[in-house]
């Protein structure tokens, strides 16, 4: 099973231990689409958080230009937008409310940033990431890196 099956197939354990095994969270398919994409889609928040924090970038769109932000607010999928909005232009941002709001939703804060993330656990995956390059696994250390540029580039 490849990373987008387990995506499309919305089987979070087989995600995460294709990403934990160095799996790159950018792949396209045949129509240009990202796993990120096929998870804002199918509305798996879970699934977007964790693509995001092994370095999916959400800025990628498809053949036909739409990118992940723009897939899940067309299929009404508002808490997946409060993770992607962040990364998002203004007028992507734009968007996206004009498609949710054309849903029906409206009441939502869409532009909160996600949940800060736990110090604690940062420290623990640098440490755990160090160990396996001792071992000689570059993987963990290659993730970690991906997810820290991820951060920096969020950060205004």
């Amino acid at each position: 099973m490849s990373l987008f099956d387990a995506v499309l197939a919305g089987d979070r354990d087989a995600v995460e231990s294709h990403l934990s095994a160095g799996a790159d969270p950018n792949p396209f398919d045949e129509e240009g689409r990202t796993p990120l994409m096929a998870a804002a889609r199918a509305g798996r928040a879970d699934l977007v958080r964790l693509l995001l924090e092994a370095g999916a970038e959400p800025d990628l769109t498809d053949s036909i230009g739409e990118s992940a932000l723009i897939m899940a607010a067309a299929h009404g999928h508002a808490e997946v937008c409060q993770w992607l909005m962040p990364h998002a232009r203004d007028d992507e941002q734009d968007l996206a409310r004009t498609l949710l709001s054309g849903l029906g939703i409206t009441d939502l804060r869409l532009d909160a940033p996600p949940p800060p993330d736990n110090s604690f656990r940062r420290k623990l995956a640098s440490a755990g990431a160090y160990v396996s390059g001792k071992l000689g696994d570059a993987g963990a250390t290659k993730r970690l890196e991906r997810v820290f540029r991820s951060e920096k580039q969020r950060k205004p």
